[in-house]
């Protein structure tokens, strides 16, 4: 959603040019008129200005405010025609200069986008409006550093330039400084109380932080300030539909549709609501929408591939997939090394690179045997907090334990010479293309067990009873956490009857947590917060255990990962890592997946997962 509508900006803050000079009483009538007009009368003043330039062609002027028109209604190729014009009568115009690099912008051709504006801020050094616009294109290439520093550049010149604010927020958020986003966003609020966009950007970041409430309501602020915008109304809906208020989002997306029924985002909502609800051809046909008016639109395109691996439609998802690269929360770091692309790597050296979450490193890192024994050498980039369990795993790879985020290359100076790169997610399109690929396997994940057997000898001593690992709480409120979470007194209460002694899996600060569940219920958990710091410890103490108890989140994937029994309870409409339906998923075997019945209905799940557990404790 963020990347949408850093797509849009440009458009929406186009400068309203105001004439002047010789027989420009007209054009003030027409751009004062164009600035209050809806979009069918805007057309049709635009026709009137087109007359007034066509018996004036050496009117500059005339042909800026044209190309500027034409980018607000979306016209863009007209607009750079115009632009143009402008350039021709004088090429060293920085308007001219400055309109035609943010229609080019609107375009996607960012590298031309990016020399016209330099070409602007040479010839106006001083204004902060050019730097601003010069710093979007520097965004959305993806050169952060950049574009923060044409950001900063633009507040130094004008301390009240609210979208200077505002895009410096949207740089912060994508190196993943939250906090600093926020607060930025809130300074060009402050700056602009009725700025919109700062107020969706602040709702998607503030959803993002897992500040859902304060994320609503800046939603919301962003609909009344905008009442005749559907992309306000879009967003609103996105965050309700996290919130699982699916009817409000349903009703907020028809609103949305009354305004602007072409809108891209509003099919982008419909099927991510659609999706929530477990309306798979809904959603795949309102994907589908999106597509046929663009047909390489990312987030569409992932989700569309998603959406045919959650039904086992592997080797198109697989290749539907790979546009998650191309989004804006999700691209990898510029690395001058080619992508592998499934060709032999006999003698190569591999790069695999992290991405998503832990939990996504952990799947992926199925296919990672294979890799290694195709390639003359692999190299494991890693978060820190896996480095250790996957060296261990791996380890004849060289496992890089760093922070993903930094777009430094330097750390590879000092490692073995890389031929090629290949994101980890995207190990499966070439090796997992077909459900018999995913071959039977009791663990690939191996974790400490001097470590592991230390710690079952410790839970011995505690007591004869079998112990089950638990973890409740799943992903972020993005990844739908309040559809796959079980409330915790809920879990205990389903376990505490079959005598389990019961382990904490769950990563975070739970202490509190667990000590009033447990006071409410009577049932203990032991609790060892050390261990959680790293997947290491985590895989040392799943290890020890009898079994798992987890819902989908980063320690099924582990407890699988590990060929460790685990029974996951799954929400009546999961993740498509998840599947569909069916008791088993083909990359975990060890794994029983206990599914919802009915959406947000556990009782059934939490019956089958307390015999499951029964049947572990006769089994030891």
């Amino acid at each position: 959603m963020l990347g949408r509508l850093l797509r849009d900006i440009a458009c929406q803050w186009l400068p309203t040019r105001r004439p002047a000079g010789d027989d420009t009483t007209l054009l003030d009538v027409l751009t004062a008129e164009f600035d209050a007009a809806d979009r069918p009368r805007r057309a049709e003043l635009l026709g009137t200005l087109q007359v007034w330039v066509d018996a004036h062609p050496g009117q500059l002027r005339g042909w800026v405010l044209a190309g500027d028109w034409q980018t607000r209604l979306g016209r863009l190729d007209d607009a750079e025609a115009a632009y143009r014009r402008a350039l021709r009568l004088d090429p060293n115009h920085a308007p001219a200069q400055e309109g035609i690099g943010l229609t080019l912008l609107k375009a996607g051709r960012l590298d031309e986008a990016y020399l016209h504006l330099e070409t602007a801020h040479k010839r106006q050094p001083m204004s902060a409006e050019i730097m601003v616009h010069w710093g979007l294109v520097a965004l959305e290439m993806g050169q952060l550093g950049d574009a923060a520093r044409k950001f900063q550049g633009a507040i130094d010149r004008d301390p009240r330039n609210p979208q200077a604010w505002h895009n410096l927020g949207l740089v912060s958020l994508r190196q993943g400084d939250a906090a600093r986003g926020i607060g930025l966003l809130k300074r060009a609020i402050d700056v602009e109380p009725g700025l919109g966009i700062a107020h969706s950007n602040l709702a998607l970041a503030c959803r993002d932080a897992e500040q859902l409430d304060e994320g609503l309501q800046a939603a919301r602020r962003a609909v009344a300030l905008k009442p005749r915008d559907a992309r306000s109304r879009v967003i609103l809906a996105d965050l309700l539909t996290d919130a699982g208020d699916f009817d409000a989002a349903a009703h907020t997306l028809d609103e949305a549709d009354a305004l602007d029924p072409g809108d891209r985002g509003l099919h982008l909502g419909r099927a991510k609501l659609h999706t929530a609800q477990g309306g798979l051809q809904e959603a795949e046909a309102e994907l589908h929408a999106v597509l046929a008016a663009e047909p390489d639109e990312p987030e569409a395109t992932g989700a569309l591939g998603q959406l045919h691996l959650l039904t086992g439609r592997f080797e198109s998802g697989w290749d539907l997939y790979e546009a998650r690269l191309r989004s804006h929360t999700a691209a990898q770091p510029p690395l001058p090394h080619p992508l592998w692309q499934g060709e032999p790597l006999d003698g190569r050296t591999l790069l695999v690179q992290a991405e998503q979450g832990l939990g996504d490193v952990i799947f992926f890192g199925g296919c990672l045997r294979d890799v290694l024994a195709r390639a003359g050498h692999v190299v494991l980039e890693t978060y820190p907090r896996l480095a250790t369990l996957m060296q261990r795993s791996f380890p004849t790879a060289t496992v890089v334990g760093r922070d993903v985020r930094d777009p430094g290359a330097a750390w590879l100076d000092a490692l073995p010479t890389v031929d090629l790169r290949c994101p980890i997610g995207s190990l499966p399109r070439w090796l997992r293309r077909t459900r018999e690929a995913f071959t039977p396997h009791d663990g690939y994940l191996v974790a400490d067990t001097a470590r592991s057997e230390a710690l079952r000898q410790r839970l011995a001593a505690a007591g004869p009873e079998p112990a089950i690992g638990i973890a409740w709480r799943g992903g972020l409120t993005r990844t739908a956490r309040l559809q796959r979470s079980v409330p915790l007194e809920t879990l205990l209460r389903a376990l505490g009857p079959t005598g389990a002694r019961l382990v904490n899996l769950q990563h975070g600060e739970v202490a509190e947590e667990l000590a009033a569940a447990s006071a409410t219920t009577g049932v203990p958990v032991t609790h060892w917060p050390e261990l959680l710091t790293d997947q290491d410890g985590a895989a040392a103490l799943t290890l020890a255990l009898q079994g798992v108890v987890t819902v989908c989140q980063t320690q099924a994937h582990l407890t699988g990962a590990l060929g460790r029994p685990g029974c996951v309870l799954v929400p009546r409409h999961p993740n498509w890592r998840y599947g569909v339906n069916g008791p088993t998923v083909p990359w975990y075997p060890s794994l029983r997946l206990m599914r919802q019945d009915q959406a947000g209905d556990w009782q059934a799940p939490l019956k089958q997962t307390a015999a499951w557990a029964a049947a572990r404790m006769k089994a030891c």
